[in-house]
């Protein structure tokens, strides 16, 4: 289905008709979007929705656990890669009992690593365990994204979004629901704009201590330095998915011009040139060869969208 887009001169900021997602995006796949929109505040979002009709519309953040398809994203794309990256200085407060706590406002489009070294600056521990994760803000309370035990829905207090009717709404922790990996909002319409984070004051060497564990941990057994998807596979109950494909002698294992990471299991890399459909296939190779050999069914944790 094709769409006419007569609305594009009112968006203040950036527009790109046709343009390939692919450079986009941590893989480095994928084809090209009707309309690639960088607002440049919310009222260029409100103009999108307000215009958009029947139009899909889909967010993009930093790219990441995300396979775009081959023939690309009808529609709107909206990146917030270069918006709501603003952070307030922490308000602390402290409870009749335990340490003082302190509340950190953030833009969507805050990177989860940039706000964890943030928060650390000030002494604030809960989120020195998701360093690691590359994507934003938004992107991760989308996700539920977490690390090392701790999840993004734990330390949240209210996210504020911009309804499909152009409205601004800030919803509180309570209103929310939060399971592995996904975040229900009680109406799935929406795009986050920005959000509050409770968090406990600590040891601020102990928490840069975390950070650079985990840090060096990740360059040593993440694929960094080539095109990445960023973990496929969520973890079964009692396991984790890399060390069950690993198990299985799958690293390495390749289709066309993508293969399971040779450094981590739940990783699949693009050893240039890859198409969208060689992940999909090797990601139903491993469904598939897990399945048969343990019972257990991999789920994934990877966003598709698109063609």
């Amino acid at each position: 289905m094709s769409y006419s887009f007569p609305w594009l001169h009112k968006i203040k900021g950036t527009v790109l008709q046709n343009e390939i997602l692919a450079p986009y995006t941590s893989i480095k796949i994928g084809g090209p979007a009707d309309v690639l929109i960088f607002p440049e505040d919310i009222r260029d979002i409100q103009t999108i929705l307000k215009h958009k009709g029947s139009q899909p519309v889909f967010i993009l953040g930093e790219g990441t656990n995300l396979l775009v398809g081959d023939r690309g994203i009808r529609g709107v794309v909206i990146s917030l890669k270069n918006c709501f990256k603003e952070i307030k200085r922490p308000l602390f407060f402290r409870k009749e009992t335990g340490n003082r706590r302190a509340v950190i406002k953030a833009g969507a489009g805050v990177k989860m690593s940039y706000l964890a070294k943030h928060a650390a600056r000030y002494s604030l521990t809960g989120i020195e365990q998701l360093v690691g994760i590359p994507g934003s803000l938004g992107g991760a309370i989308v996700m539920n994204a977490g690390a090392e035990g701790v999840e993004t829905g734990q330390v949240l207090r209210s996210v504020t979004r911009i309804t499909s009717d152009g409205e601004i709404q800030t919803l509180k922790r309570e209103q929310l629901s939060f399971e592995y990996r996904k975040t229900i909002f009680p109406d799935s319409d929406g795009i986050i704009l920005e959000a509050e984070l409770e968090l406990e004051e600590g040891d601020r060497s102990e928490i840069q201590n975390t950070m650079d564990r985990l840090l060096s941990r990740r360059g040593q057994t993440q694929p960094l330095t080539v095109p990445n998807s960023g973990s496929v596979f969520k973890n079964p109950e009692g396991d984790t998915a890399g060390r069950l494909i690993e198990s299985l002698g799958l690293k390495g294992l390749t289709v066309g011009n993508a293969g399971v990471s040779i450094k981590h299991a739940n990783f699949i890399v693009n050893k240039g040139g890859a198409t969208a459909k060689d992940v999909n296939c090797l990601i139903e190779n491993i469904q598939k060869e897990v399945k048969e050999k343990t019972g257990i069914e991999l789920q994934t944790e990877i966003v598709c969208a698109g063609e």
